[in-house]
């Protein structure tokens, strides 16, 4: 109130009634993926993760202030390395067959709704082979090779695993010369 005296001598009292408008402010929480950079935000691109606020002129005319907290979840990768021997071809990773040595990639969406990229390294142990050649005399019968006992000439072959897990064929040729 403001009081004075008016011209007739008498007060005069006049009354302001002041109101102020507050500053507006908002909060945005926004999490993107790396695929979803920039992210665009009242006309500007952010490409970074980090708090930004936005200024301009409310309805009521006073100052409106926004804040942007931007948060970027990061693609998830995965590597396997997987050794396996010929006869546990195909091999089946995330529901696809894979036959041959190679580098092979998959795509898919992790828990946060981002990029999820698994790598497979698949390596291809080789089946080993041997060739024993023997000559004997039929007094030198029966033949012991790898515990079993030959008594006629052929070809015998005996299966086993090698030091890389992987099947190991080993073949006899075994000759009986006749007795002169």
């Amino acid at each position: 109130t403001f009081t004075r005296t008016s011209a007739t001598g008498c007060d005069s009292i006049a009354t302001l009634n002041l109101t102020v408008n507050v500053t507006t402010t908002s909060t945005t929480d926004v999490t993107v993926c790396p695929n979803q950079i920039p992210y665009n935000w009242n006309g500007t691109d952010y490409t970074v993760a980090g708090t930004y606020t936005f200024t301009t002129t409310s309805a009521t005319g006073c100052d409106s202030v926004a804040t942007l907290n931007l948060t970027l979840n990061a693609a998830t990768t995965s590597t396997t390395d997987v050794t396996v021997c010929p006869n546990q071809l195909p091999y089946s990773w995330n529901g696809t067959d894979y036959s041959a040595a190679g580098t092979y990639t998959f795509t898919t969406t992790s828990a946060t709704g981002c990029d999820s990229i698994a790598t497979l390294n698949l390596t291809i142990n080789t089946t080993t082979t041997s060739t024993t050649d023997v000559t004997v005399c039929p007094n030198q019968l029966p033949y012991n090779w790898n515990g079993t006992d030959y008594s006629v000439g052929g070809a015998y072959t005996f299966t086993t695993t090698s030091a890389t897990g992987c099947d190991s064929i080993a073949t006899l040729n075994l000759t009986v010369n006749a007795t002169t």
